[in-house]
């Protein structure tokens, strides 16, 4: 009989034990990160059941791969929530340099129509201010979307830290219960398993599990998160002499801290990196390098004109000094360097990173790398013994659009390195310098004519202006023409000329001439005098022409119709017009924030089913729930009646033996 009360007793509490675990089931049908449990039982020796465990069912190689599918959808959200709003400011006509471009030089299209009407001058110059504020205002939205992005990692990062201390914290709390009472950390592991999915959001992680079976969480570049009741915090990283520079990860171990490659993140913070330090860096740049070359050939072309008063042109426009930063490493901290833009050969200037290298105390080269750190260009090594710098003492890097100036070259060192990116503050930091419109300089320094006793009706013409400086050109400090400076020229015969001075003296002389444009430079004289005139046809013997100093040219709009030609001219790494260097940012915005939406919805795609894959093996099921509920319910009554019969049975024997 004491066999038949143990059979039913167990099978009673066997019952009990299912009944309370599907109970536990169907009350967490909704609870998040719940995983279905189930009790286990085996049947033991002499009869009846043996209650085990209270187990979670799940598949930790599919939870695994939820993790990481979360971790990539995240990046991608993240990645493309910051692009969406980017891409919606800077594709609207309203805000597009596009736009503020062709209303500039239409302004100074009507000016040219007209170069005294003062109104029309002062509403060209108002528009070219305007484009310059637009510039400003564009780069500072682009800084303001960095700052954002700043923001947003702090917060990530503090977060990330708190869901890593709860985990570390659970590790602990799960190894006391589970060595302490023979009970299962069922809920405590399913609220752990909960948070490493909310960390995945913000990283792609890797999860394993040490002979305890507590949790440890890496990084996937492989550094440890979490390790038993540790965890080990990140923060964020940045260069106090740049804080608009690359933004970096490093992992606190307390005694030291470790470098975490960013490209290796993943998830939303991951997203945010990549946007804050490549996306972010790449417009600043490439909006900068359209405002670096605009102000340089406006300024050039405007300086080889007169302005409404009769004076040289001056610059129009200015952008900031380019910020150089010294290695760290470097033999003599003290020691620094300038860098300027080449006038006039802003063309060369790229978007890229460049560095100068010191190959001794006084050789160096310039060494160019993209965002990706890999090297695309190197300039030659120059000597400073043996090159010759600027009157100021800049050397020019030819081919590289830069003049480097040295404080003192006897304190540089091989190895000394310093870096700089010629375009990155220039959007933020063009301003329109000169006062008024007066300071267009639309016509042309020089004026030519026809003498009125020609036999031939050909016309003379300025075919360049190249340069209007006293010291290296035929045009005085004061507005005129040197004495010396080619002045005239009188035709020998239809195909013999001389050019002659403003005394009359003969400068060269030319024979045998088939073509008639650019005579000067034919002469070996264009590039001396700064101008030089082209004929339209044949002239005859006796005919001759004047060059004089443009002192009453205010009608005159050669150079004005220069300065609007240079919106259609590839003068952006030489390939590209203002317009179209504007259009490939916004080209390439559009792009991008396309190519995150695809991806964000492909991986969506992934995580659901990877969400779904999870949930059939360990969410609750109220269907399946239902049958076990009447199974372990149809149990509990046969055991109960095992109970009765032990019972009736036992009650007859004391009867008969009474």
């Amino acid at each position: 009989m004491a066999s038949l009360y143990s059979i039913g007793l167990s099978g009673l509490q066997s019952s009990t034990a299912r009944i309370t675990t599907t109970g536990q089931n169907t009350a967490n049908v909704d609870t998040e990160g719940y995983s279905r449990q189930t009790t286990s039982t085996v049947s033991q020796s002499g009869g009846g059941v043996l209650i085990q465990n209270t187990d979670r069912i799940v598949n930790q190689y599919i939870n695994q791969q939820v993790w990481s599918d979360t971790s990539s959808y995240s990046f991608y959200e993240s990645y493309h929530s910051m692009m969406t709003s980017f891409d919606a400011v800077i594709g609207e006509d309203s805000v597009s340099i596009s736009t503020y471009l062709d209303n500039a030089f239409s302004a100074l299209q009507t000016a040219n129509a007209d170069p005294t009407d003062t109104a029309a001058r002062s509403n060209a110059y108002s528009n070219f201010k305007q484009l310059a504020s637009q510039y400003n205002d564009l780069a500072n939205y682009i800084s303001d979307q960095r700052t954002l992005a700043n923001e947003e990692l702090e917060s990530s990062v503090d977060a990330i830290n708190n869901l890593t201390s709860q985990i570390a914290n659970l590790n602990k709390q799960i190894y006391k219960l589970e060595t302490t009472t023979s009970s299962s950390a069922n809920e405590l592991r399913d609220q752990q398993e909960q948070l490493v999915k909310e960390l995945s959001e913000y990283l792609d992680i890797k999860v394993n599990y040490d002979d305890s079976e507590l949790m440890t969480v890496n990084l996937a570049s492989g550094q440890p998160l979490v390790l038993q009741s540790t965890n080990n915090e990140l923060r964020l990283t940045s260069n106090t002499n740049n804080p608009d520079g690359e933004l970096g990860i490093e992992l606190d171990f307390g005694k030291y801290e470790l470098n975490i490659p960013t490209d290796e993140l993943g998830g939303s913070i991951g997203g945010l990196v990549e946007f804050r330090n490549e996306f972010i860096t790449t417009a600043e740049r490439m909006l900068g390098q359209q405002a670096l070359v605009f102000a340089d050939v406006m300024n050039q072309q405007n300086q080889l004109g007169l302005d409404a008063n009769g004076d040289y042109g001056i610059n129009l426009f200015s952008t900031a000094e380019i910020e150089v930063s010294a290695n760290a490493k470097n033999s003599n901290e003290d020691s620094g360097v300038e860098v300027r833009v080449t006038a006039g050969a802003s063309s060369e200037i790229t978007t890229d990173t460049y560095e100068i290298e010191m190959m001794s105390s006084t050789t160096f080269k310039l060494v160019t790398y993209d965002l990706d750190g890999n090297v695309t260009s190197e300039s030659e090594t120059i000597d400073t013994a043996t090159a010759t710098p600027t009157s100021d003492g800049y050397y020019e890097v030819d081919g590289f659009g830069v003049e480097i100036s040295f404080d003192s070259l006897p304190s540089y060192a091989l190895g000394d390195r310093y870096q700089f990116a010629p375009t990155k503050n220039a959007a933020e930091s063009i301003k329109m310098t000169a006062r008024s419109g007066d300071y267009l300089a639309l016509s042309a320094p020089i004026a030519v004519s026809s003498a009125s006793t020609n036999l031939s009706d050909v016309a003379i013409s300025i075919s360049s202006i190249t340069n209007t400086d006293s010291s290296t050109s035929a045009f005085t400090t004061s507005g005129g023409l040197y004495s010396a400076a080619p002045q005239s020229l009188y035709f020998t015969a239809s195909d013999a000329v001389e050019i002659r001075d403003g005394s009359g003296t003969v400068l060269a002389t030319l024979t045998g001439i088939t073509d008639y444009s650019n005579l000067l430079e034919q002469a070996g004289l264009a590039e001396d005098a700064g101008y030089d005139i082209s004929l339209d046809g044949t002239p005859v013997a006796g005919d001759s022409f004047s060059i004089t100093f443009n002192s009453d040219g205010e009608s005159d709009n050669y150079n004005g119709l220069k300065l609007a030609n240079l919106q259609t001219e590839n003068t952006v790494e030489g390939s590209k017009s203002f317009t179209s260097a504007f259009s490939s940012l916004v080209t390439e915005v559009g792009s991008l924030t396309a190519t995150l939406s695809t991806n964000m919805d492909a991986s969506e795609t992934i995580m659901n089913k990877s969400i779904a894959a999870r949930d059939q093996v360990s969410a609750v099921s109220l269907d399946e729930e239902a049958v076990n509920l009447l199974r372990y319910q149809q149990s509990y009554t046969a055991s109960a009646q095992v109970l009765s019969a032990a019972q009736s049975t036992f009650a007859t024997l004391i009867s008969a033996l009474g």
